[in-house]
């Protein structure tokens, strides 16, 4: 008997009041694989992580984390199994990077940290190139400075699952590729599972080892780049043309509206 995937969604849907918001959402992921979510705004990416973290139910199907239903699990046993890198981080006391990321040990803690949970907290600052942050205060940060040390908590929760989304909205060209490197590095060294809920489409297509296109709460492709972010696809989904170039075996992805076709810039 072949091994269940490590996470199942299956036919999950969802409302909104009256409004079915996620319909029918079915998708495997496998253990070390990254799944990019993307589609336009409203398209029901966040609701889909949301469902995932636990923060909402499923009206109809369920997720499924090595075969068993995710529903019935604690916050506790949850933060074990999952790690969540939000949008952006919120800050509601002062405390300071070392402060932040040793709160991604709390499912494994007692009441003190430990010399091991200490040493995972500074190795995943190195990591994200923080360790001269470690000790100021999280509201001297810039917003992609942040949005690092929100990584580095996740990583330092040590999951199988990690749920990033949006986690390059507030970072510079350098930072998106190198924290989405980091990323793929964890997947590949650790078999940490990823979504990733993103807009860049050339960023997905380059990181990620499939992709989920959803739109008006429907998956409207799955699979490889090549597969999922065609033209016709494209056009379906964001109502605009675009012209997919490779740079350097990168996916570049031009978009233009018709009046635009043939205009060169002088």
């Amino acid at each position: 008997m072949s091994a269940a995937p490590h996470l199942s969604l299956a036919q999950v849907s969802f409302f909104h009041g009256d409004r079915k918001v996620l319909s029918d959402i079915s998708a495997d992921i496998e253990k070390g694989e990254i799944l990019g979510l993307v589609g336009p705004n409203g398209a029901g990416k966040s609701t889909l992580i949301r469902l995932v973290l636990g923060l909402s139910a499923c009206a109809s199907g369920r997720i499924l984390l090595n075969g068993a239903d995710m529903s019935g699990l604690s916050s506790r046993a949850r933060a074990r199994k999952l790690a969540y890198v939000p949008q952006s981080a919120q800050l509601a006391f002062p405390v300071s990077v070392f402060e932040t990321c040793l709160l991604g040990r709390t499912p494994h803690m007692g009441a003190k940290p430990k010399k091991a949970d200490l040493a995972i907290v500074s190795e995943m600052l190195e990591r994200l190139n923080l360790g001269d942050f470690a000790f100021r205060q999280m509201s001297e940060l810039s917003g992609g400075e942040r949005q690092r040390v929100m990584l580095a908590r996740a990583l330092a929760q040590e999951t199988g699952l990690l749920v990033l989304d949006e986690p390059t909205s507030a970072l510079d060209i350098g930072n998106q590729l190198f924290t989405l490197r980091v990323v793929a590095e964890i997947a590949r060294e650790r078999g940490v599972t990823a979504i990733i809920a993103i807009h860049d489409l050339s960023l997905a297509a380059r990181f990620c080892d499939r992709l989920l296109l959803i739109d008006k709460g429907r998956v409207e492709a799955e699979g490889r780049w090549q597969e999922t972010l065609t033209p016709e696809a494209i056009r379906r989904t964001y109502g605009v043309d675009v012209d997919i170039a490779l740079l350097r075996d990168v996916p570049v992805f031009a978009p233009h509206e018709k009046s635009e076709r043939g205009m060169v810039d002088c």
